[in-house]
């Protein structure tokens, strides 16, 4: 140890500090430093299949002109979308396999205040399909309900 340093924990160092266990406090911080990096490295997600389409939520809330409250979103397998109105807007895209997410709105909407329309002229619900991946928008369905359950519609 060096001269002139006291060893006793709580004892006076020069100039009149307290040595109070910095020991286990380094310790304590290295391993808190570590547990949250490990929380934002492993968790980067919301825990569901669905977390990587929330990246498209404002390219979707775009598409909807900013209006309507958000309901959910989901990734699904293009083959297995639940509702002809979602099948027929991707099969007039060109798109017959891969993935897609649905983010869904619930308010007032016409075809001629969304992006990319398709199916209603007009409801109270707008699924935006988005390319997965990359997130290009395909179409907004307007429907009259949903055509598939939407979990995970809030965040915090």
């Amino acid at each position: 140890m060096m001269r002139g340093m006291r060893a006793a924990v709580g004892q006076r160092w020069p100039g009149g500090h307290r040595r109070r266990g910095w020991r286990g406090a380094a310790a304590l911080a290295v391993a808190a430093s570590s547990l949250l990096a490990g929380c934002s490295t492993l968790h980067q997600s919301l825990g569901t299949s669905d977390s990587p389409c929330y990246v498209a939520l404002p390219t979707a809330t775009a598409a909807v002109g900013e209006k309507g409250h958000f309901a959910g979103v989901r990734l699904l397998k293009v083959r297995s979308l639940p509702y002809q109105h979602l099948r027929s807007a991707l099969h007039d895209a060109g798109l017959d396999s891969g993935r897609v997410c649905l983010v869904a709105f619930t308010g007032t909407f016409s075809s001629s205040a969304v992006s990319h329309p398709s199916g209603l002229g007009s409801g109270h619900l707008a699924v935006v399909i988005l390319r997965y991946p990359d997130g290009k928008l395909v179409a907004t369905v307007l429907l009259h309900r949903l055509p598939t359950r939407f979990r995970h519609s809030h965040l915090g």
